[in-house]
């Protein structure tokens, strides 16, 4: 049963139909998953896959797809009113290991606000790190859009604390770009899969979903789990 509102030590969780928190885990893990596109309201992204997986999961749904720059309706209106919202759900999970996912849309604030948190773990699929670029997704998203954090070079490059693990597919160009890029920075470890942007979901079609996803928040490799898939 759902808790409507959750206190810790220093911040209120309010659950509503962007922000969705699933408390109910002795686990000292808490995982953060972040939508891959604006989704039908009260919508856990990938919760059938994390349904058995043993830890504390806070959802949120940006409401638009707008790559988080306009933040989570009832939480935070910008990404850095995101950001400061989630450095204090991490401080208020000291003891606990804080892991961030998201693919596609969700990639990206996986990856910028994993890393500036201080996420001990982050598993993007398919994710974009400069938002804008030509042929990417978000360029047909954020036309209109103020983009407040675009380019995560800076914060990627000083990265020391969080594990990085990206899916891409090999039949994308563009996302295989991306990657390639992304494994030259610290801690960041790639692996290509036989299938385009949908990662995910190709997973999903090949029966590895749940695995890729359990073993991510267990901490363990997933290589054996993707390899030749």
């Amino acid at each position: 049963m759902l808790q409507d509102l959750i206190q810790t030590e220093t911040i209120f969780i309010q659950n509503s139909d962007h922000l969705i928190f699933e408390p109910d885990s002795d686990c000292k893990k808490l995982l953060i998953v972040f939508a891959y596109i604006n989704q039908q309201l009260g919508t856990r992204s990938h919760s059938s896959f994390l349904r058995n997986v043993d830890c504390k999961k806070l959802f949120l749904n940006p409401g638009l797809n707008e790559w988080y720059q306009t933040g989570v309706p009832g939480v935070a209106s910008s990404y850095s009113g995101l950001l400061a919202f989630l450095q204090n759900v991490k401080s208020s999970f000291a003891d606990h290991e804080i892991l961030c996912l998201g693919h596609s849309m969700g990639g990206f604030p996986a990856l910028g606000v994993g890393v500036s948190i201080g996420a001990d773990r982050i598993l993007a699929s398919a994710p974009e790190y400069i938002l804008n670029t030509p042929d990417s997704l978000s360029i047909r998203h954020l036309k209109d859009t103020q983009i407040e954090c675009g380019d995560l070079t800076d914060v990627l490059s000083g990265n020391s604390k969080s594990s990085i693990t990206i899916l891409v597919g090999k039949r994308n160009a563009f996302d295989m770009n991306v990657a390639h890029r992304l494994s030259e920075f610290p801690q960041t470890d790639v692996f290509e899969l036989e299938t385009g942007h949908n990662t995910f979901p190709y997973l999903k079609d090949v029966g590895r979903l749940g695995a890729t996803l359990e073993a991510f928040v267990e901490g363990r490799d997933i290589r054996s789990i993707v390899a030749g898939v």
